[in-house]
């Protein structure tokens, strides 16, 4: 079994923390409500039959999808922060694996995150709050780790059932440990979501920019960010971004269609333009109407 480790840096937790966050409330408040996306989820372990709810039945914007069985793509940008955040009453657990240190450095590492969501995004303002440990060692679990938080707003979509997103926020905000090593990320974000498929399905398109004060040089020094993400079937999305200095990808998988369950298979400085590329993957969990 794999060595379990204790960071140096905050890297891989911000890394998990962006993963985690968009995807969760574009699927809960993308092309649907919230109510009606988990009317739907529930819909999906129902047969169905003569005594079961009709395709009419069901939510419009379901309808309009075209899919019975199986839920609609999610979409995230990989690795930066989004303008969107989770939805009020849910939360969310991740974890995150990555072959080397810090960029640079030649150890495995890992950090884990546990987050909770607050308010009303559509009508007023949403926030959220998550804590990253950094040292997932037991022998010194929780040594090391950081808070973070956001508040953010939704806004009109560019398109015809669309949405749009703003956050402002800051990483590491609270620290211990080698955490204090990093500097605080203050940050805004935009995101926006359009359906490639507006006619004929639902293809999600995410486009994220923003500006923060740590973000380039292993997270020391300011600069903009920005990605795009593609919903591109039920299971499976994918996105590149670009993080201040360095190119990244990921392919999200969603392994059980009828949970908000995500792993997301990365690669931090893909091009190798730092000598820095490393391997990523994260594992998260959602879970919806908690208080």
């Amino acid at each position: 079994m794999a060595t379990v480790f204790k960071s140096r840096g905050s890297r891989t937790a911000a890394l998990c923390l962006a993963l985690a966050l968009p995807a969760s409330a574009v699927q809960a408040q993308g092309a649907m409500s919230e109510q009606e996306f988990l009317d739907y989820l529930r819909s999906l372990s129902e047969p169905i039959s003569s005594g079961s709810a009709s395709f009419s039945e069901l939510p419009g914007s379901v309808q309009s999808l075209g899919m019975l069985s199986a839920p609609p793509p999610s979409v995230s940008t990989f690795g930066i922060n989004s303008g969107f955040g989770l939805p009020g009453g849910s939360a969310f657990v991740a974890g995150a694996l990555t072959d080397t240190r810090d960029r640079a450095g030649s150890d495995a590492d890992g950090s884990g995150a546990l987050g909770f969501g607050f308010g009303d995004a559509r009508d007023s303002i949403g926030a959220d709050i998550s804590i990253g440990i950094i040292s997932v060692d037991p022998r010194d679990f929780g040594e090391d780790g950081n808070v973070n938080a956001r508040i953010f707003r939704h806004l009109p979509g560019i398109t015809a059932g669309g949405v749009s997103g703003v956050a402002v926020g800051v990483s590491n905000g609270l620290r211990w440990g080698d955490a204090k090593d990093i500097n605080r990320n203050y940050f805004i974000s935009g995101s926006t979501i359009v359906n490639l498929r507006p006619d004929s399905g639902y293809t999600p398109l995410m486009l994220t920019a923003g500006y923060g004060t740590a973000i380039k040089n292993i997270e020391r020094d300011p600069a903009a960010f920005a990605g795009v993400g593609v919903g591109l079937t039920s299971r499976f999305s994918a996105s590149v971004s670009w993080g201040g200095d360095e190119w990244m990808a990921g392919v999200g998988i969603r392994p059980f269609l009828s949970h908000s369950a995500q792993i997301t298979l990365g690669v931090g400085d893909a091009t190798n333009r730092l000598d820095g590329r490393r391997w990523i993957i994260t594992g998260s969990w959602f879970l919806e109407d908690l208080f």
